[in-house]
């Protein structure tokens, strides 16, 4: 087969939401013919990566101990190649071949921090190197510079939506997750599952990094508003629609994620004040309300859970506070809400919370926001519960330093544990119970009702 005929190709990139911010995790080839498990390895295929912004521009980055911002462009490193489906699934002969990425800066998806971050893009040039036994002749020259598209399992059953109507001059973008009802056919170790005719909503509340965007240019933010789709994506909200989650809500349960045109601790003077204010409580409010409306005989009302994380965490608390007994439970993680009133102690403890911080936590101080919150819940009789770590660091054992032991990461970021289902004490480090029973956050939400 002539070279030229191989000089430009397409490729597809596989998308994985991890701990840390979505990022490429393959590359899927279609090869002009098949080839087998021992016809391509790693060092078949060179692999560079230049990450662009949305303007097109290629992305300046000061990477840490730089003195200056340098293009963030290079090599990425194949760790595994071989054949596999369309969708890169490992097979032992086919005409597509998967590379397996690193999960490094250059293959990240999203650039910036808890105060702005924002999506990029990432394009790859994929030049073979070795030349691969075809079905007549070998294939040589293959250059592959141009992406047909992406692929995330974990976004199946995700979509984005936007609320009909304005409230107080505010409209809001959303994503959300629609659970399959379908019914569990029988398994090798237990029978069949029916799905519940109406499911459990779950509303998610995104951090100051993942709102839209509106104005933030001067906080480090995007350069202009992105869709709801950060919201969910940024800090992997899609772990509650995996069916670890999801089998705590009887296998179903909807999922919303509104986002704010600003920040949610937004009290139309100050972005990020300690007022205890929102002016977006009255539209999320219309929103939540207006999604319930459009599917309804498939939301269970009772069973409607409100969570977020950081600037998400405190607006869990306002609706808690401003809506009791609406929500079956509130689950605020890092909240900043400060010099909690009688009143507001007394409004909140109709809810039943479950808060999750850390020790030290670098934005939001424990002892001058959760701490206290909790004691007064306590002496108020409220159901309360607070998960509190010592320090942020990863327990999935994916994650490592150069020592070997667990990365550790800044103290704010206690919603990585949240998303992994690892709340599942209370402060003084005894198991949380239900019927003599420990359980986790989730599973104790599941078990909650309006």
């Amino acid at each position: 087969m002539a070279e030229t005929d191989l000089a430009t190709l397409t490729y597809k990139t596989v998308t994985k939401l991890g701990d840390f911010g979505p990022w490429i995790s393959k590359l899927v080839l279609e090869l002009p013919d098949e080839v087998g498990v021992n016809d391509v390895r790693p060092a078949t295929f060179n692999v560079f990566c230049a990450r662009h912004e949305r303007t097109g521009a290629v992305l300046m980055r000061r990477e840490r101990g730089a003195d200056h911002a340098a293009p963030s462009i290079g090599y990425v490193p194949v760790l595994a190649a071989y054949p596999s489906t369309e969708a890169g699934e490992r097979q032992t002969r086919g005409s597509h071949v998967a590379l397996e990425l690193p999960e490094t800066r250059l293959t990240k998806h999203v650039e910036g921090g808890v105060m702005g971050s924002r999506l990029i893009e990432n394009r790859f040039r994929v030049t073979q190197t070795v030349a691969i036994p075809g079905s007549t002749d070998p294939i040589t020259g293959m250059v592959f510079n141009s992406c047909a598209g992406d692929i995330c399992p974990e976004l199946d059953g995700w979509h984005t939506a936007e609320m009909t109507e304005t409230v107080e001059g505010i409209k809001m973008a959303y994503g959300y997750f629609e659970p399959d009802f379908t019914p569990e056919p029988a398994g090798p170790f237990g029978p069949a599952r029916e799905k519940p005719e109406k499911a459990a909503l779950i509303i998610y509340l995104h951090g100051a990094g993942e709102g839209k965007g509106e104005g933030l240019e001067a906080q480090g933010g995007p350069l202009t508003p992105e869709g709801p789709e950060r919201a969910y994506i940024g800090n992997r909200v899609t772990a509650l629609s995996g069916k670890k989650i999801q089998g705590y809500f009887d296998g179903a349960a909807w999922v919303l994620v509104p986002q704010s045109p600003t920040f949610w601790m937004d009290n139309g003077v100050e972005q990020l004040g300690h007022s205890n204010q929102s002016i977006y409580v009255r539209a999320l409010k219309a929103l939540i309300d207006e999604f319930i409306a459009c599917h309804a005989g498939r939301i269970d009302t009772s069973r409607i859970v409100v969570g977020g994380l950081s600037n998400g965490g405190f607006m869990t608390l306002r609706m808690c506070r401003d809506y009791p007994g609406f929500f079956a439970a509130g689950l605020p993680c890092c909240a900043p809400w400060y010099n909690a009133t009688a009143e507001d102690v007394e409004l909140l403890a109709k809810t039943p919370l479950w808060f999750t911080h850390s020790k030290g936590d670098e934005l939001v101080n424990p002892t001058e926001t959760v701490l206290p919150l909790y004691r007064a819940l306590e002496d108020a009789g409220a159901t309360a519960h607070v998960t509190y770590f010592d320090h942020v660091e990863d327990l999935t054992g994916v994650y490592h330093e150069a020592d070997g032991s667990p990365k550790k990461t800044f103290n704010h970021g206690v919603w990585i544990h949240v998303f992994n289902d690892f709340c599942r004490t209370d402060i003084d480090g005894t198991n949380v119970m239900i019927d003599r029973e420990p359980v986790g956050m989730w599973e104790w939400a599941a078990r909650q009702r309006a």
